[in-house]
This record gives C-alpha cells, structure tokens and sequence, in this order.
C-alpha cells in the first residue's frame, strides 16, 4: 500500500493537472497518478483557444468554451508567478480562411459566435500575406488566440510540485477496485493507492478502468522552421484555421501543423500517409513553407465520445469525480474545468453547466418498465408433471463458483436485427447467463448501443466476456474493466468473466497459451473464470487445476454452425472435469444442443444460432427446451445399444 490522500486524481495531463493545482491552492492533499505523458493528448494539440474558429454552435458546449477562454488571461498570469515559466500565451486572434464562400449557405460562423468578421480575398490576404491561391476569403476571429501547450504543461507540471502535490510519474493504472459504489482504492503497477476522493482524468484511457464511451482518436503532427529573417517580423503572424488543417505560428520560430484525426484504435507512431496528408494542405493554405525545414512530427491520443462533448461531474460512484473526455478542446478546456471540478468536491458547489456534461446522457431511460416486463415474462419451456420426476432431476441445478442457476443455456447479446428482438429472444430461451462483450458495451460499437440498459441484470446474470483481446494482457485489463461494469449495473458479487484470448482473426481459435497465462492472473486476483478454449483436454485439466470456475471447449468455430465437430475430445473433458463444462460455440440446430447436453456437459452458451435465426424469439425457445431436454436425457440415462433388433411387445402370452 502506498499511502492515502484527501484526493488522487488518475491522470497528469493538462486536466488532471489542472484540477490539482485547483484543489491544492483551496489546501487540499492531492496526488496525481500520471503515465506516459508522450502518448498524451495534450502534446497532440496544437494549444489553439479557438471556440470561434471550431464553429461551435450556440450550446452549453459553446458556453463552457467561451467561460474558459475568459479564465485564461489571468490563470496564465497566475501560473507565470508560481513558476516563472513563460506559456506561450498569445491572443492573436485566428484567421480561418475558406476555398469557397458559403456565407449564404448556413454553415458559417455568424450562426455559432457573436463579433467574427467576413473577409474578402483582397482583404484576408492582407491580414495575412502569402496565403494559398485557392482561399476566396475567410472570418476573422479577434478573441480567439494560442497557448504552447508543451510549455503549459512543463508550468503546470512545476507548479503543482512546488505546491506540495504528490505527482507520481510512471504509474500505469490496471483496476479501480469499489463495492456498493464506492472507491476502496485503485491497483497500479507501482502498488495500491487509497484516497477519501478520487478523480478520473485519464483522457483516452478512462474505458480500460471504468466502462465509459470513451475511445482514441490519433492525431499526428509536424512542425516546420520559420527562416531566420535577421529579426525581421515572422511572415506568419497569426493561427490560420482552414479546411481540415491549421497552421499555428510560435514566436521561437515554429510553425506547429496539425492535425490528423485518425480512428484506429491504439496504433501508434507516425505514418507517412499521415505526414504527407498534413504537409499537403498546409501547402495548399499558405504555400511559401513548401521551402522550409521539417524540425519535427509527433502523434497522441485524444479521449473521444460519441458525441464529442467532454464527460464532466459525478459518477456511479459516490467517492469519484469524471473529468475526461475533453477531445480536441482540452487545452481550452483546462481552466474551466480545473474551476468547476474543485467548486463541485471542495466546496460541494455544482455549476449548472455540469448537467449538461454528465455521464448518464449516453444510457439509455425510456420505457424501463416495458423493457423489465420484455425481460421477466420469461416463456416457459413445457415440463413434464414434477410426480413424475425423480428427486435427483428435480433438484438438478447448474452451479459455477457457487451460485446456483436453474437454466443450463447461456445466451449472447450480438448480431441481433435490434434491441427488442435480443431481448424478447433471451426471454423465451430461459437463460439466466447473458454474456456481453465488454469492448463492444463501452464504446457503444454497431449493434451495441444502449446494450447495457436493455436488460434487466436484478433478473439475469451477467457474464462479461473479453471478446476481441489477442493478448493475454488485453484480456486481464478487459476481465477488469467488466468486474466494475457488473458492479455499476447492480452486481456488486459478480466476478464473472468469460475469458477469450484470440489473435486469430479468420478462423477464430483460441490461443492455449494465452488463455492459460490470462486465467492464472485473474483467479489470483478473484475472479470466476470461464475460459474458451479448443477441445483439448490437457488444457482443460491444467485450467481446471489453476482454478478456473469452468472450462468452455468449443463445439465447432464460432459462428460456424457446423455443430458439435470433436464429440470424442469433448466427452473426455466431460469425464475428466471436476468443475463445469459448458459447451460454447458452433452449435446451429436445437438438436445439436440438445446431443451436446446428452454427451454429459452442463450447460451450452448460445448466440449466433439464435440470433440469426429466421425467427430468432422461436429459435431461442427451441434451444431452451433442447437443452432441458438433452440434459433431462442425460440424466434418465439412455438404453442399450444393441446389435440386433428386440421387439417392443413381449413374445409370451400372445394368442396363437
């Protein structure tokens, strides 16, 4: 244990940061966990204060923008006397030239801010020298201006030491850790870290701790050197802000050329297609830099949501604050944002401009009672009278980690035509285990929006599945990411987690090694694993022996509906495991469900076959009765196999 604090933001950008200083200057104990600050957004930015020139529309957005534009005169004076360290701070005004003049079209600024002024071709040129052939004229934006947002981060970084913050660098973030919504401490690389209050400001890496709709968006950068022109005036007085790039001007010389806005995930570095794009429309808007020399080119990610708007105030949690979420307007954002997060913990003041940035606009509320009563009216599968079953299949219960469950089919939640028909399926299959796919639920991907809402967990079990790792380590940090979405949906005892660790994307099998490396690490840490694996029945003994709950052999490849494939390996797992076999994926028909149950496993999961039914509600009920069915089968125990033909009706007594 590393100690505790009054305060422990998780995040040492410039938003983290600048909540620190916030609470540290209002005399709290702050300690600030920070990781790679290179792959941060805050140096994929260009320090902009544009909310002129980005056309924001009349909104909340627009106002919390325009408040912290208005800060930042005197928080960079206030930051300049703690550390005397220059920001770079510039309010230059930003020039956004235009190709073609669409003053009559609606789309520009004149709807979005008030005092930007239209300038023609002879004029734009003349508030700016050298721009491109192709600009027909643009808006001026007086109050817009800059920060350098690489020397605002060195002064936030100095004054928050100097203050007595606790900034420790290098720490790597794996688990929050909370019950009944409340923080008990947060598990790092370096050792836990316990406060009375925590904050979330990791920007883009806030959904590998806590299920939110955040994800990265690259940008990549380059910057140029303005020729030394013996003291005369830089030929680029002022941020130009044109069609997709902007060209931001320092006065040591740089000219910062920005930015690609690039969806594809956590690959890293830079690319030539990235560089060659930016250096082309830079070009094309202020052509004389085509001779200057490229100083240098970076990337990072920025924290972005669905709706592009940061996520600000409370959480599910009663001891954590959000803050993240900020996109491309983090820097301009950082002054505000440090305000309204200290007002809202220290003097337990909420703005009213919080309500409009809070995490709760991306789920889901309506018609809750309906969707309850889609989930609840479960249609039962016809049972045989109970006098005529025995004691032993009356009380015949599915049991994993020691929770019991009186339907042996578990059912997924993708590939559904909607919402209803996932929901209406789940109920007429009787299932009480739903898994879902962590990465797919958080990022709201395609077919998944409004997932986590759409059941009613109090009703159904929750199996969250690491779907979509290729690494051992990516399936760990996914297992912990769905432990903290079961407790935010209301199971605080679920530590459930099918585990998937595939790297192949085509046939879809799953790695052994990766597998057995990822289970070991969460049952040492509690969780109830379920691993997917081949039919290999070595590597089921040795999960089983590193205390998995289950082992989950596959019936044939995902999706496939090729039935079950590996009968024979299949029945030596059965006869060898001390704990439950369920068999998942492959299966297509209730037949097929039904022969894998009479083979001897526990339970089946079940989702493509259903899903992509041509009636997937009947489907579902089909598959329920077929897993009832086999397992009934199972249990009554089959006749012998016989090797010659034996009459029904007995031989004796009959009338000659």
């Amino acid at each position: 244990m590393n100690g505790s604090s009054d305060i422990l933001i998780i995040g040492g950008g410039v938003i983290g940061l600048a909540i620190a200083l916030e609470l540290k200057l209002r005399g709290g104990a702050v300690t600030v966990l920070t990781r790679n600050l290179k792959e941060a957004s805050t140096l994929a930015a260009a320090g902009m204060l544009a909310p002129g020139a980005e056309q924001i529309p009349p909104s909340p957005m627009l106002d919390l923008c325009l408040r912290s534009r208005s800060l930042y005169p005197e928080w960079i004076g206030k930051l300049e006397q703690l550390t005397g360290i220059s920001c770079g701070y510039w309010p230059s005004g930003i020039l956004a030239p235009v190709y073609e003049d669409l003053r009559g079209s609606g789309e520009n600024s004149t709807n979005t801010i008030p005092h930007p002024l239209w300038l023609d071709k002879e004029t734009i040129n003349f508030y700016q020298p050298g721009l491109g052939t192709d600009v027909l004229g643009g808006w001026w934006y007086p109050e817009d201006g800059q920060v350098d947002n690489r020397e605002l981060i060195e002064a936030l970084q100095q004054a928050v030491k100097d203050l007595g913050v606790n900034l420790k660098e290098g720490v790597i973030v794996e688990a929050i850790e909370q019950q009944n919504r409340v923080i008990r401490s947060v598990r790092t690389s370096v050792g836990s870290f316990q406060a009375n209050h925590y904050i979330l400001a990791t920007g883009a890496w806030a959904n590998e701790l806590l299920p939110l709709p955040i994800y990265p968006k690259k940008g990549q950068m380059v910057s140029v050197k303005v020729p030394n022109s013996h003291h005369q005036p830089l030929p680029l007085q002022k941020v130009l802000f044109g069609p997709e790039t902007y060209l931001v001007p320092r006065r040591d010389g740089r000219l910062i050329i920005g930015a690609t806005s690039e969806d594809v995930g956590w690959q890293p570095h830079n690319t030539p297609a990235g560089i060659q794009t930016l250096l082309a429309r830079a070009m094309r808007l202020y052509p004389q830099l085509q001779d200057w020399a490229i100083q240098e080119y970076w990337w990072g990610f920025r924290p972005a949501t669905p709706d592009e708007l940061p996520i600000l105030g409370t959480s599910p949690c009663q001891n954590l604050t959000l803050a993240t979420g900020h996109y491309r307007n983090g820097i301009l954002l950082a002054p505000i944002t440090g305000l309204l997060i200290a007002d809202l913990i220290a003097a337990k003041k909420s703005d009213s401009l919080l309500e409009h940035f809070n995490y709760e606009r991306f789920y889901n509320k309506s018609s809750p009672a309906q969707t309850n009563l889609m989930i609840t009216s479960i249609i039962n599968p016809i049972s045989p009278p109970s006098s005529a079953l025995t004691e032993e299949t009356k009380a015949d219960q599915l049991i994993i980690a020691g929770r019991k469950f009186n339907s042996r089919l578990m059912t997924g939640t993708g590939k559904y035509n909607s919402i209803p028909e996932m929901q209406q399926s789940i109920a007429a299959s009787g299932s009480q285990i739903v898994t879902v796919a962590v990465r797919r639920v958080q990022t709201k991907a395609p077919g998944h929006e409004g997932l986590a809402e759409a059941l009613d967990w109090t009703k159904i079990w929750m199996l969250p599945n690491t779907a979509g790792c290729q690494t051992a380590e990516e399936a760990i940090r996914v297992a912990r990411l769905g432990r903290e979405m079961a407790k935010l949906l209301g199971q605080e005892e679920n530590n459930f987690v099918k585990l998937e660790v595939i790297p192949d994307s085509k046939y879809l099998l799953p790695d052994p090694i990766g597998t057995l490396q990822a289970a070991e690490q969460l049952v040492k840490e509690g969780f109830a694993v379920l691993p997917y694996i081949n039919a290999d029945p070595l590597l089921a003994k040795r999960l089983e022996e590193v205390g998995c709950a289950t082992v989950m052999p596959l019936g044939s490849p995902i999706g496939s509906g090729q039935g079950i494939k590996n009968a024979a390996n299949i029945q030596i797992i059965i006869e060898e495991a001390k704990v439950p076999v369920v068999v998942d994926a492959g299966i297509g028909t209730p037949s097929e469900a039904a022969y894998a149950m009479e083979l001897g496993a526990d339970a089946l999961l079940i989702n493509s076959a259903i899903a992509l039914a041509k009636n997937p509600v009947a489907m579902g009920r089909a598959m329920g009765m077929a897993t009832e069915a086999g397992r009934l089968a199972y249990l009554a125990g089959r006749m012998p196999v016989k090797s010659y033909a034996s009459a029904s009706s007995p031989l004796t007594g009959t009338i000659s």
